[in-house]
């Protein structure tokens, strides 16, 4: 099966979403979302390619895109000159998105951020939006790591200065705080992970406009605890029979964090589930894409 990267290929030109903002996130969707969308396609044999051209009528074609309602006419072009299209559509955060014809024109969608809206759509299933770049591959010890908790991002919205404050007393702790999104004091992929790869807990706040965050997922790769706000019980559908603690306030997940390092052994106890529960359902992720196989 033939891949194509298409969030920084096939970019309109003097769009009305601004040239400079399109080039910018299709060059970001594949700079860190490349080792994530791999690792899920990896049940399958896949050929990845640079264009179109030498594509024929009865080929299917998997592309990760963003911003299609910018790419309606490549769309169509290309539904004329394969088989299928399979789509993996990135970004697209508040569902605001012109998606209709697109998604009209492909066999099935992978989409990240999922919003009730996409129930509707027989042919789309919701994905995480998963980590950023590629985590650190060996852990520490969970009971070895130097940090009772970190917080590493900016901090919009009065969730995220409360959870400041309310851990602030528990130490030692490392915090980054960057004052907008991959800003100058952002730290780089490789450091951000030692951080997180030596901290047991992370309080995880929902994201700006969707409850998810690549933070989640981060920390679920480094093996730590993440401690979830879970607005309007999101992550108890989404992400079904999962064991991470949700809080409804920060304080509660200082109460959390506090307990647990009382005892130790619980500690492991609850890092030892969670891991086991995220590498199940990453492989349950990948099973959704066997589909393409039956084309």
């Amino acid at each position: 099966m033939k891949l194509l990267w298409n969030t920084n290929k096939n970019l309109p030109v003097g769009s009305n979403l601004g040239e400079e903002r399109t080039i910018f996130w299709g060059n970001y969707h594949f700079v860190n979302s490349y080792p994530w969308i791999l690792n899920l396609l990896s049940k399958l044999e896949i050929e990845i390619i640079n264009d179109t051209q030498n594509l024929d009528e009865n080929e299917s074609l998997i592309i990760v895109d963003h911003m299609i309602s910018t790419k309606e006419s490549f769309y169509f072009d290309l539904s004329n000159k394969v088989k299928k299209i399979f789509l993996i559509h990135l970004g697209d955060e508040g569902g605001a998105e012109k998606k209709d014809l697109v998604y009209s024109l492909c066999e099935h969608i992978w989409r990240t951020f999922s919003l009730p809206m996409f129930k509707n759509f027989k042919n789309v299933t919701s994905i995480p939006i998963g980590y950023k770049c590629d985590p650190i591959k060996d852990n520490i010890n969970i009971l070895k790591r130097n940090y009772k908790w970190s917080f590493l991002g900016t901090t919009h919205g009065s969730s995220r200065y409360d959870l400041l404050d309310k851990h602030k007393n528990i130490m030692p702790n490392f915090i980054n705080l960057t004052e907008d999104f991959s800003g100058k004091k952002s730290m780089d992929t490789d450091n951000y992970y030692k951080i997180l790869n030596n901290s047991i807990f992370a309080p995880i706040p929902h994201g700006y406009f969707h409850p998810e965050t690549y933070r989640l997922y981060e920390a679920l790769e480094a093996g730590c605890i993440p401690i979830i706000e879970n607005p309007f019980r999101f992550f108890d559908n989404f992400l079904p029979n999962n064991p991470l603690p949700s809080v409804n306030s920060w304080e509660d997940s200082s109460t959390i964090i506090k307990q647990y390092l009382e005892n130790k052994k619980d500690i492991e106890i609850l890092g030892n589930k969670i891991n086991d529960w995220w590498t199940h359902h990453k492989e349950n992720l990948k099973e959704t894409f066997l589909i393409i196989k039956n084309v």
